[in-house]
């Protein structure tokens, strides 16, 4: 069968078209959702305004009531001036009632006269007042308890005018009335909210009671009317609720209650603001505002689906028919103008991706020899990072430490790290950051346990971005143990030798003394003339010099002795008390834990370190005062010593190659036992050396 081929336009073609397809409808669907979203944003916008539109009519209701109620309270204060009004001294009982709690009690109230016509209980005045400018009026006398009603037409819940009832005097209008001011605000009259003004009355420059004007706060039948004829959309509506959960104006719930409700709570808690939620399976849009001087909400609701049904039918097919216009548009200029360009694009693609594997090869070619270059070198080389994770190592490095490649890169060059080495990492990447390179001695531990004493060189090196350090380490295990078996050597051979010197102080002194002696029993005896007492004198004379001789050469190397009857510290004590005893320096010598004798080589290197370092501050310090502590802490002996003396460069001494020879020796017997030292000094600061060395 013949195969179908099509042509190189063709197909370059169509991937280009699917893409333009893929990309516009993608275009199109966020067109419409865009749409979509700004018109329900608008919707929220819209909600919100009425909302506004509402609570602002709420506002101008509630500042009118005020402005009216002011206006009344000048009205009934004129019209109070104006009329003869008297107290007379004659009383009467009455049961008053407190309009708060209920409880009522009897007291006594003095008779007020109005033109001759006694206040209590008349309506005259009051009702004449209410005919003038509506609302309700009050005339209350003050008692003990508070303010009582004398005259009112404000009503109690049984159709009753409240005489009898009274604000207690711990009310804010109580109290306001009492410094002589004139109380505005909002109060509750008997059962209701009113906005109110109450003004002192005066009666021989004494306070009497007060005349009270107020108006109900809120009228909601009229509030009704106005909410009732507003239309939002094609579903919305607004409507009011109290702060207890009562829709109190609504156009089909009015009088349930909804404030046990999730949704309620979360209106509550929000105060105001825009909620979408789902009414009988259908999502809604809700705006409110809560308008604390009435303690009402206001809100406005849509059905959203509703009012973006045509919006969305409308989009969609918009956007689907220009999107289609674009798809034939483009996909026409692209096949006809824009093929032979893509072809020859691809052409020369294909040119640039044979050099790119050309150049590839050759980089791989290039790596291939860093590769057997790095892993060619006899030493182990590790690579890490700034947190010291180890990002590269070679075949040497693997072979040395027993893990694989593989696991060396997943570690941190603290896990191949001895315990006695680990807390030395931080400080010796801190001085090869800033200085560049360091080297020092360390101990890795291999996979198998072992452990390997290492000579690092470090060096800083970047690598692109990243600063890494380069390590080259080499295995110093076998150049220590020659060291410590040469000096070991050195040791057995010091102690023979000191044998030696005991044998020839028995051997050669002793025999001496006790020629002498004898010589010296001699010269009792009677028998001998003057000459041979004198020759006896003169060959005792020269036996003693021969024994001065012997005894001076023997003495020089007794210390050990010392050492190894009565232990490395009497020792060093004896030697210390020594050189204090001649006043020349000072030496504060302490020791601690250390109730038992060391290794007898241990014992014999630092006391010999310690004479040293004593020589070296007598010879050249200049100090006057030297402080040494030696201590034991379960298997570490610690060293610490410290003088008062002149200093020295500590870069000069070390490099130099005649000067600091005392201090270089005891370099070199403190690694002979596998310790660590640090000493430091300059001139002027004296000098100061700690050496630790596990026993």
């Amino acid at each position: 069968m013949k195969k179908f081929y099509l042509p190189l336009r063709l197909r370059l073609f169509l991937p280009v078209s699917l893409i333009i397809t893929i990309v516009v409808i993608v275009f199109t669907i966020y067109f419409v959702n865009k749409s979509i979203n700004i018109f329900n944003a608008q919707i929220e916008n819209n909600l919100q305004m009425v909302v506004q539109s509402i609570y602002q009519m709420f506002e101008r209701e509630h500042s009118l009531k005020h402005e009216k109620v002011e206006s009344n309270l000048k009205v009934a204060k004129a019209d109070f001036i104006n009329s003869d009004f008297r107290i007379n001294s004659e009383t009467y009982a009455l049961e008053i009632v407190n309009q708060n709690t209920g409880f009522s009690h009897t007291t006594r109230l003095k008779k007020w006269f109005m033109n001759d016509t006694e206040v209590f209980e008349d309506t005259m005045f009051v009702d004449s007042l209410q005919n003038k400018f509506g609302g309700t009026v009050t005339i209350f006398q003050k008692v003990d308890s508070g303010f009582v009603r004398i005259s009112t037409n404000v009503l109690m819940e049984d159709g009753q005018r409240a005489v009898g009832t009274y604000i207690p005097m711990d009310s804010p209008v109580s109290r306001s009335v009492l410094k002589g001011e004139t109380y505005y605000g909002r109060a509750i009259v008997v059962d209701n909210w009113y906005v109110t003004a109450y003004e002192p009355i005066f009666y021989n420059d004494v306070l009497a009671g007060m005349i009270y004007v107020g108006d109900k706060e809120k009228d909601l039948d009229v509030l009704k009317n106005i909410l009732y004829e507003l239309q939002i959309g094609e579903s919305g509506y607004p409507f009011v609720f109290d702060q207890d959960g009562y829709l109190l104006i609504h156009p089909y719930r009015e009088g349930e209650f909804w404030g046990d409700s999730a949704l309620f709570n979360q209106v509550a808690d929000m105060k105001h603001g825009v909620i979408n939620y789902l009414y009988e399976d259908q999502e809604k849009t809700m705006a409110f505002d809560y308008f604390d001087k009435f303690e009402l909400y206001v809100a406005a609701s849509v059905f959203k689906d509703i009012e973006t049904k045509d919006l969305r039918r409308e989009t969609i097919i918009g956007a689907a028919i220009t999107g289609g216009i674009s798809i034939l548009l483009l996909l026409g200029f692209i096949y006809y103008f824009t093929t032979d360009r893509i072809y020859r694009f691809f052409t020369e693609l294909q040119k640039s991706r044979k050099k790119l594997d050309t150049v590839s090869r050759a980089l791989e070619e290039s790596e291939e020899r860093y590769r057997k270059l790095f892993d060619s070198t006899g030493d182990d080389i590790f690579v890490t990072d700034i947190n010291e994770n180890i990002v590269e190592v070679n075949n040497a490095a693997c072979e040395t430490l027993g893990y694989t490649r593989r696991e060396l890169l997943k570690m941190k060059i603290t896990d191949i790290k001895s315990e006695k080495f680990k807390d030395n990492v931080s400080e010796n990447r801190q001085i090869i950051y800033e200085t560049g390179n360091h080297r020092f001695d360390s101990e890795h531990i291999t996979k198998s346990g072992d452990i390997v004493q290492v000579e690092f060189t470090s060096r800083l090196v970047s690598y692109g971005s990243e600063e890494l350090i380069l390590s080259v380490f080499r295995n110093i295990s076998k150049r220590i143990e020659s060291e410590r078996q040469i000096l070991s050597a050195v040791i057995k051979g010091e102690e023979r030798e000191r044998h030696r010197f005991a044998k020839e102080m028995h051997d050669g002194l002793g025999p001496l003394l006790s020629a002498i002696k004898m010589y010296v029993n001699e010269l009792d005896s009677v028998s001998l003339s003057e000459d041979e007492k004198k020759e006896l004198i003169k060959h005792s004379n020269e036996l003693l010099d021969e024994a001065v001789t012997a005894t001076r050469t023997i003495s020089n190397n007794l210390m050990p002795t010392v050492i190894n009857s009565y232990g490395m510290v009497k020792a060093l004590k004896a030697f210390c008390d020594k050189v204090n005893k001649t006043n020349q320096l000072n030496i504060n010598f302490e020791t601690e834990n250390i109730d038992q004798r060391l290794d007898g080589n241990l014992e014999l290197i630092f006391f010999r370190v310690i004479s040293e370092l004593i020589n070296n501050t007598i010879k050249h310090a200049q100090a006057k005062n030297v402080y040494i502590l030696l201590i034991k802490y379960e298997d570490k002996l610690t060293l610490y010593f410290k003088d008062d003396g002149i200093g020295f460069d500590v870069d000069e001494i070390i490099n130099s190659e005649s000067k600091g020879m005392g201090l270089k020796n005891i370099i070199s017997r403190v690694k002979s036992i596998s310790g660590k030292y640090n000493f430091t000094s300059s001139p002027g600061e004296g000098f100061t050396i700690k050496i630790e060395i596990n026993t």
